[in-house]
């Protein structure tokens, strides 16, 4: 039981939790053959900012959609209008655009199951023996809170989008991972995209 209860808290500790994410389609929105979509992670930290749009395009790639990091591919991005975009979109070759925008972070006091090691101590016949906790108890967490929007060039409007949030816990890239597989596999999902034959 105690090896069963370390795993468990393991496990935990390794994985950013996610709590469960449901996302909105525009009811008239087609699926189309994209030449390229363009991920813009509207992110403040440049390492979070890159990981969040390298492993979108990485999750994108697998499964057959092209796709480019914006940090790769545009200098500036605050402050330019739709048809600026539209013209280094056509310059680039993208019909698509995933928007990650962060909606807020905030710590929060997180009780984890506590993990107690019985230690004893036995000699002449004797014994003495206590539990000594190694893990749990309530410790700060960072909750961040992110929506991701999906545009493409047929209207001014999102045609997808959804709401995540998820603990950063030891730097970003675990979550990065985490938010950008969720997207792509809801996307999927959501049948937006041309299924590949």
């Amino acid at each position: 039981m105690k090896h069963l209860l370390i795993t468990l808290c393991l496990i935990f500790l390794i994985f950013p939790s996610m709590k469960a994410q449901t996302s909105w389609k525009s009811s008239d929105y087609k699926p189309e053959p994209y030449r390229k979509v363009m991920v813009y992670a509207k992110v403040s930290d440049v390492a979070a900012r890159k990981q969040l749009e390298d492993f979108s395009v990485k999750f994108l790639t697998d499964k057959g959609i092209i796709a480019i990091p914006a940090y790769a591919n545009i200098r500036k991005t605050e402050g330019m209008t739709r048809e600026a975009f539209l013209v280094i979109a056509d310059s680039l070759q993208v019909d698509a655009l995933l928007v990650y925008s962060v909606n807020g972070a905030e710590r929060q006091v997180e009780n984890t199951p506590t993990v107690s090691v019985g230690v004893g101590v036995g000699m002449y016949g004797g014994y003495a023996g206590a539990s000594v906790p190694i893990a749990g108890g309530a410790k700060m967490v960072t909750v961040v809170k992110l929506t991701v929007d999906f545009y493409n060039r047929a209207s001014k409007d999102e045609q997808w989008s959804m709401q995540l949030s998820g603990k950063l816990d030891n730097g970003t890239d675990k979550l990065a991972y985490t938010f950008a597989k969720a997207t792509v596999k809801a996307m999927v999902k959501d049948g937006m995209f041309v299924a590949k034959k």
